[in-house]
């Protein structure tokens, strides 16, 4: 202390409260060094300075969190330990009479009825298809009106290579979708022909051998015609009473799928009455993009949000928002005949700001104007190194590096507060924020179904939430109790939660499916922007921070790696039942959604998806979130189909494994916004039944109208005349399509040479051989 003592006295007297603060703090590691010297204590002080820049609450306060954090951490206590846990309050759910995504191996030959739309619709056709090849080409199959009518598009046709080989008509055979009925009833009837030559079969099978054992005895001739008359008759009745039994219990099969079809519809009429509440204020939503972090877990060289959503659009998950921001844009100005630009605020790191912004400058802010786009960079606070929170440092060359990481998500609050002018906002009209991560696509298809859910229940705050899987790492969503006071709904964190219950000894309760009771937070998230700009004012956006370090054993003593204070952006719920706001009838809500509909991210490479496909839990990587997109988009077709009383119809999907990593792949179908954004304008867009054969790619890409369509190969509509936009592309009444199409390939390691990133992380490439182009 001598030493320190000396130097304290050579600094200036407006710097010797921060070296008083780390002897207050026990830093005593760092002072005690014996690299210590007047001039990098200097440096030390510089460091605590800026640090202070970006936690005001000092140096002091941030090392006495987290003694008291990494105190309950090492002995696996909880701040919540003496709470009860319930359901949480304004619960909304949505959701539809399908299972959640079916991760177990072992379970995948139920992978069939996942999308056995055919049970749940009415079938329908009232026409034919018309047949397409790789050229357009007539066939002979009677179930084809070969009498086409003019498109009202221009159509070409891709193919490796820029030249569209000559083809055949295709000689597979295809059914109409509405000739299933047909067919069972073909089968009944060719089932009593071969009933009755069985029969006659065996009449004259047993007349010759009757004939000879009974040469002797033709008295018993007559008792044994008898008795196969007999025998007969009794085949006939038994014939009867099972077709009748198939007849009854065929009755039953569809009236209770007519029962679970209109159940299955009255959600959707649910579903679309909230998008419609919803799209009435789409002008007045706001957008935060949280997108701090790196691929590097991934072996991604790069930001994450240059990841590709697919490898069939080839889009970039930031190019995927501004696409959307950018219709939605297109979307007002035609509906509401007003021109806004919509607010977009993208968090950012040291480690992703200057790629991100070079990258949206490069592209042209992919058609949004660069003045509506603002960039907010989080800054990173101090590690510590062991439980009693010494700081971690290193000393090289005579100084003394303090070592840091990202203070995490929840400081988009405080950046908010300073950077971003809510009032100014508010003035302008608008009523919500939507935050959102940077690698879940499906949020984007959801927004207006929240946003009608918070708009009806007048909530202040609205999880996009889905169910949940007991030890899935994600949020858990849920009601805490304690001497009287709730908190009605708020986020605990996986491993926190289990703490809980394992404190109460409760063991969570689970539904009919396998899933919690609790459901799991995607991190997507609606605020009503008054309230929220309240309570930012109130609290500084400053929410509840926790830690997380990562031990080297089971004795909690020692860590992996430096840890540090972090925070959530999800916390913000508590600031609504905190500091005297418990009192104001805050209302905060949950959206509970089928997770293919709204929920798969990219957190996990493939050693690591690996594992969590074993454990039964969602992979969360590269390959199934592309395959998820295709999914979903699947399903909403599906939905579609089902309120117009159409079908859908897919094959079995195919298990396939990429990177060691099996996982499904469904047909390839990506429906750009331009076409539709909501399950409400889907249903408006698609008129007729629609077959899609595995490995089929369907990319529609503009304001189209179809009908009835067969596919088996590739099809992309788009429209190239931007002057004309709003005319819809009106597909064929009956479209036929099959070529060779686009095909994923596995990606092997000589070929894996020279390859994107976005190829060799995902495992596979995709083949793009031939296609069919409609266009205006």
């Amino acid at each position: 202390m001598e030493k320190i003592s000396e130097l304290i006295k050579r600094i200036d007297d407006d710097d010797k409260k921060y070296i008083e603060h780390l002897i207050e703090a026990d830093q005593m590691d760092l002072l005690n060094h014996e690299g210590l010297n007047e001039k990098n204590i200097l440096d030390i002080i510089k460091q605590i300075k800026e640090f202070e820049e970006i936690y005001p609450d000092g140096i002091l306060k941030y090392v006495q969190r987290a003694k008291k954090l990494l105190k309950k951490s090492k002995n696996k206590m909880s701040a919540y330990a003496n709470y009860a846990v319930e359901q949480p309050d304004n619960l909304i759910k949505i959701k539809f009479h399908w299972k959640d995504l079916p991760l177990p191996i072992r379970q995948i030959d139920k992978m069939s009825d996942y999308l056995s739309w055919s049970g749940l619709l009415t079938n329908s056709c009232d026409k034919p298809l018309n047949r397409y090849t790789s050229l357009v080409s007539s066939c002979n199959e009677e179930n084809f009106d070969l009498d086409t009518t003019t498109l009202a598009t221009s159509s070409s046709f891709l193919s490796e290579g820029g030249n569209t080989p000559v083809s055949t008509s295709s000689s597979d055979e295809f059914a109409c979708v509405n000739s299933y009925q047909q067919v069972l009833t073909k089968t009944d009837e060719l089932n009593n022909v071969i009933g009755d030559m069985k029969e006659e079969a065996d009449l004259r099978g047993k007349a010759p051998q009757e004939n000879q054992e009974n040469q002797e005895n033709q008295k018993n001739q007559k008792n044994q015609e008898n008795q196969e008359n007999q025998e007969i008759q009794e085949n006939r009745e038994n014939r009867e009473y099972r077709e009748n039994q198939e007849n009854r219990e065929n009755r039953e099969y569809q009236e209770s799928n007519c029962n679970y079809s209109s159940s299955t519809v009255s959600v959707i009429d649910e579903f679309i009455h909230y998008e419609e509440v919803g799209l009435q204020y789409i002008d007045k939503v706001c957008f935060i993009l949280l997108a701090g972090g790196l691929g590097e877990r991934l072996n991604h060289k790069d930001i994450k949000l240059k990841l590709m959503t697919n490898l069939v659009s080839e889009r970039t998950y930031i190019e995927y928002y501004c696409n959307y921001l950018k219709t939605f844009q297109n979307f007002i100005k035609k509906n509401k005949d007003k021109e806004i630009d919509i607010p977009f605020v993208i968090m950012l790191s040291d480690d992703t700001y200057e790629s991100t912004v070079r990258f949206l400058h490069r592209n042209n802010y992919f058609s949004l104007k660069k003045e509506q786009i603002h960039f907010l960079k989080q800054k990173k606070v101090l590690c510590f190194k062991d439980n009693k929170a010494n700081l971690h440092f290193t000393y090289e060359n005579d100084t003394f590096h303090f070592s840091k990481k990202p203070h995490g998500h929840g400081d988009i609050h405080s950046l908010i507060e300073k950077h971003v002018q809510l009032d100014y906002l508010i003035q302008m009209g608008y009523k919500y924020l939507y935050f959102f991560q940077d690698t879940n696509a499906l949020a984007m298809k959801v927004l207006f179904v929240c946003l009608g859910v918070s708009i009806e229940k007048q909530l202040h705050m609205n999880f996009l939430a889905i169910s949940r899987k007991p030890g899935e790492e994600i949020g858990t969503i849920c009601k805490l109790t304690s001497l009287g006071k709730s908190m009605n709904v708020v986020n605990i964190e996986y491993n926190i939660f289990e703490s809980i219950l394992n404190c109460t000894s409760e063991r969570e309760i689970l539904d009919t499916d396998g899933c919690s009771l609790y459901p799991g937070n995607t991190s997507a998230i609606l605020f009503e922007i008054t309230r929220y700009n309240e309570i930012l004012k109130k609290t500084n956006g400053v929410v509840p921070e926790y830690i997380n370090p990562k031990y080297t054993d089971s004795s909690r003593e020692h860590f992996i790696h430096p840890t540090r204070l972090e925070s959530m952006m999800q916390d913000f719920a508590f600031l609504y039942f905190l500091n005297g706001d418990e009192e104001k009838k805050n209302k905060v809500g949950v959206t509970e959604l089928n997770r293919f509909l709204c929920f798969s991210t990219v957190k996990n490479n493939s050693l690591h998806a690996k594992k969590k496909i074993k454990n039964n839990i969602h992979p969360e990587c590269m390959y199934s979130a592309e395959s998820d997109l295709y999914y979903s988009n699947c399903a909403f077709i599906a939905l579609a189909c089902m309120y117009n009383q159409k079908n859908l119809r897919l094959e079995k999907m195919e298990m396939k494994m990429f990177n060691g990593v099996q996982y499904f792949m469904p047909p390839k179908v990506l429906i750009e916004p331009q076409f539709a954004f909501t399950l409400t304008h889907l249903i408006k867009k698609i008129k007729g039944n629609i077959t899609i054969r595995n490995n089929s790619t369907l990319w529609i890409k503009s304001d189209a109208i179809i009908t009835n369509l067969f596919l088996d190969g590739a099809l992309i509509i788009e429209n190239l005349n931007q002057e004309d936009s709003t005319v819809p592309i009106i597909l064929d009444n009956n479209l036929y399509v099959k070529n060779r199409g686009y095909e994923i390939v596995t990606l092997h390691a000589k070929s894996a040479e020279g390859q994107s990133d976005n190829a060799s992380i995902r495992g596979y490439k995709l083949v793009k051989r031939e296609a069919l182009v409609i266009s205006l």
